[in-house]
């Protein structure tokens, strides 16, 4: 089912959900799930879902994304699509035969959405009545995992952070190298008031000390480059 976004929305997730239904013109699926792997959760989280049960969706994410061999399959493999034919033993596995086949599902299709080497940023799968995956198919997903990476990045940083514009503010003055002092110098404010910043950052990034969020920062493209060490 489709979320309700104002028509005014353009965020990651109201893209995501756009797209899926432009995709079903190429490709006439009976489901379809993006995940995006959540950085400070360290766990996947469903972004858009397309006739997948609840009880399906949370096996996938908890169950089926993280320790599964076949997944992991996928994992190591991002520049595949994988579908049921190609995974040995899929339609023989837990999640086809309580989930899926029961459902009506014929045939599928997973992918990992890959931000580069190492960098998984989320999942699309993808559910036919048809028993075949069609050549026509599989071009299509190849294009949509184009559209779907930069969009699954951009949600994920979202997801990632809830950090408000003047703690950003200070998350940049902590990677530049500045201490409470500095900081509060610079923004004008109490040093009180930066401590206080501070603590609702590293909380929010999952972060024990400063340079750990100052390496968060770079990684979830908070800030611009690599903290640089200061001089004078």
């Amino acid at each position: 089912m489709s979320e309700h976004y104002p028509e005014t929305d353009t965020s990651p997730a109201r893209l995501l959900d756009d797209f899926l239904d432009q995709l079903r013109v190429q490709v006439p699926y009976t489901g379809a799930m993006i995940t995006v792997y959540d950085v400070i959760k360290h766990r996947h989280a469903a972004v858009v879902n397309r006739g997948y049960a609840p009880e399906l969706v949370s096996y996938v994410v908890s169950d089926f994304l993280a320790p599964s061999p076949t997944f992991q399959i996928v994992a190591t493999n991002p520049g595949e699509i994988f579908h049921w034919d190609t995974l040995a033993g899929f339609r023989h596995s837990e999640i086809a035969a309580e989930f899926l086949v029961p459902a009506g599902f014929r045939q599928g299709a997973s992918m990992v959405l890959d931000g580069g080497p190492g960098r998984i940023l989320g999942s699309f799968h993808l559910s036919l009545d048809e028993s075949v995956v069609t050549p026509a198919n599989l071009a299509a997903l190849g294009m949509a995992r184009r559209t779907l990476v930069p969009l699954t990045a951009a949600h994920r940083m979202r997801l990632a952070t809830s950090l408000s514009p003047r703690e950003l503010d200070v998350l940049a003055l902590i990677c530049a190298g500045m201490n409470n002092n500095e900081i509060a110098a610079e923004l004008w404010v109490s040093r009180r008031t930066i401590a206080t910043h501070v603590e609702r950052i590293l909380r929010k990034l999952g972060a024990t000390n400063r340079v750990q969020a100052s390496v968060r920062a770079v990684r979830l493209g908070l800030v611009a480059s690599e903290p640089q060490p200061r001089t004078g």
